[in-house]
């Protein structure tokens, strides 16, 4: 998320062009996996029902989509209506981003910013990584397993969000994971470079990122606000990612440039 542990670098954006998406699971396994994190989320937080935002927040990202290292993946949008300040992803490409957060955004490109971001996550596929890291840490789920979990999951429209059992508990967990706990350091600067990369692709102005993470800083400092902006709540320190983000940006642009004179 803005706020999605594992150790060992992560990949760069180039890396992805190459991934295996079948390690782990397969694309299809993966939205299946999603759906079902999906029902906890919305037994939780209560999707915003508002049509025209639904619309003008999936039309910017799947504009962001489209320059994403998976733009086949069928992503969808969701606007949860809470003050809680925040965005996250499940896998296979679910992006949620709350009222109290649009609420702070000032700009297209700044929404960019956090779209972009999360569909980083969704492409890199860390929480599918984040899920098998807990489980070989845990020695819970056997390659055996997978087969019949998968083989024996009941429809999601049968459940809701009433998840029963060992499976519903392990979903409740990885929940917990992405809405509150946030990833390590190195997924979150390779999402960092993912929705940077895409945003710019896109036409969208990349310093809108640093922009954004200023924006938390000062509502950080807001009083009665630090409970409520759990999207920074295990990132890098904040003053360390616009540093690595000016960095970054000035290196695509560098290099984007370099293109156009070449050709």
């Amino acid at each position: 998320m803005i706020v999605f542990a594992s150790s060992g670098c992560a990949t760069s954006p180039d890396d992805l062009k190459s991934m295996d998406y079948s390690k782990h699971m397969t694309e299809e396994e993966e939205i299946l996996f999603g759906n079902y994190v999906d029902a906890v989320v919305t037994s939780q937080f209560p999707v915003f029902k508002d049509a025209e935002l639904a619309e003008k927040i999936s039309s910017l990202g799947n504009e962001l989509v489209k320059k994403s290292h998976r733009p086949n993946l069928p992503f969808t949008f969701k606007v949860l209506n809470t003050t809680t300040i925040n965005a996250f992803a499940a896998p296979g490409g679910i992006v949620y981003i709350t009222t109290g957060l649009l609420d702070r955004l000032e700009s297209r490109d700044e929404l960019a910013s956090i779209l972009g971001h999360e569909i980083g996550h969704v492409c890199a596929r860390h929480s599918v990584n984040e899920w098998y890291t807990a489980q070989r840490m845990q020695q819970i789920l056997t390659v055996v397993d997978l087969g019949l979990l998968f083989a024996n999951l009941p429809p999601v429209a049968t459940i809701g969000g009433d998840l029963i059992g060992d499976f519903g508990r392990k979903i409740a967990a990885l929940t917990a994971i992405i809405v509150y706990q946030g990833y390590s350091r190195s997924y979150e600067t390779q999402a960092d470079h993912l929705g940077v990369e895409y945003a710019y692709k896109a036409g969208f102005n990349p310093k809108a990122s640093i922009d954004v993470l200023n924006k938390f800083i000062a509502i950080q400092k807001e009083k009665g606000h630090k409970e409520e902006l759990t999207i920074l709540s295990s990132h890098p320190k904040t003053e360390e990612r616009i540093k690595d983000l000016q960095s970054f940006i000035a290196k695509i642009k560098k290099y984007d440039t370099h293109q156009k004179d070449t050709h």
